[in-house]
């Protein structure tokens, strides 16, 4: 792999390893605590979030890495996310994990097929901008990190309010 892809892979990898440490610490009585941001998303919430996005996600950096742009134009996180929560609603945390697991992997995979030209390659993002297929990995590792952030202040919440 070059550079870049060690790059991209390392803070992938990380911030899968933080979210993955985080979970670990989520109990059966936690999944319903809802942190101070997002709008009242629970932990559960949060992590059918970041299931559904990461599975999202591989499709669409295939698509920019070949040429073939990003999302659409028109894309609309929002009522995207609102789908995947009502398609989820019976989903299990562990079969939610194990998604996010396998298509972390599949986007590691990926990542290791990519050439300089491909990772320079440009289309639209899910956060709206205009970006390279290396800025939507960056993308996937900030989007989890922030999330991450968001799970532990849930849960840092609920363990002030317990002392």
């Amino acid at each position: 792999m070059s550079h870049r892809q060690d790059a991209l892979r390392a803070k992938l990898v990380e911030a899968q390893r933080e979210l993955l440490q985080t979970l670990d610490t989520v109990s059966d009585d936690d999944w319903q605590r809802v942190g101070p941001n997002n709008e009242g998303w629970s932990i559960r919430d949060l992590l059918v979030h970041l299931t559904t996005s990461e599975v999202g996600f591989v499709p669409t950096l295939k698509k920019m890495a070949a040429g073939q742009g990003g999302v659409p134009q028109d894309f609309d996180p929002n009522r995207w996310n609102a789908g995947q929560s009502r398609r989820n609603t019976e989903a299990s945390p562990a079969m939610l994990r194990q998604q996010l697991e396998t298509a972390h992997q599949e986007m590691l995979q990926l990542l290791e097929t990519l050439d300089d030209t491909a990772l320079d390659q440009r289309g639209h993002m899910s956060s709206g901008v205009d970006g390279s297929t290396e800025d939507n990995f960056l993308l996937v590792a900030s989007h989890k990190r922030s999330h991450t952030e968001d799970m532990r202040a849930a849960l840092s919440q609920a363990s002030n309010v317990a002392s």
